[in-house]
């Protein structure tokens, strides 16, 4: 079990560099390293703007704990990076767990958090 959410990452080219010195970085512990590499794998969508070299990863329904060391990877390159280099959204099983970071809103992708309120038919 556990608690889950839909995740999204989006990067710019800028962004998508510093992801990979971080990577190739000596202090960054080989077992690290894999398990971040898995995770990006992993990803239920990945692409990749061929014109602007910005890259989103969409992980849908999983576990994002600060605890997991590829998690806190991520969460340690946000910090690191400029908000425009990146847009990241967290959406938790709970209604008002929502999490927003970085903005890189102009993205290739069209990814955005929507709210919205649906009616059905009315009787």
């Amino acid at each position: 079990m556990g608690y889950y959410s839909d995740t999204a990452l989006t990067l710019t080219k800028k962004g998508v560099e510093a992801l990979s010195n971080k990577l190739t970085d000596r202090e960054t512990p080989e077992e690290t390293r894999g398990e971040v590499q898995d995770l990006l794998s992993q990803a239920d969508s990945h692409y990749t703007n061929s014109s602007s070299g910005a890259m989103v990863w969409h992980w849908a329904w999983n576990k994002w704990y600060s605890d997991f060391s590829e998690v806190a990877f991520v969460e340690s390159l946000m910090h690191e990076m400029d908000d425009e280099d990146y847009l990241f959204i967290r959406i938790g099983e709970d209604y008002a767990d929502t999490e927003i970071r970085g903005c890189f809103w102009e993205n290739p992708f069209g990814m955005e958090l929507n709210r919205s309120i649906a009616q059905g038919k009315v009787r």
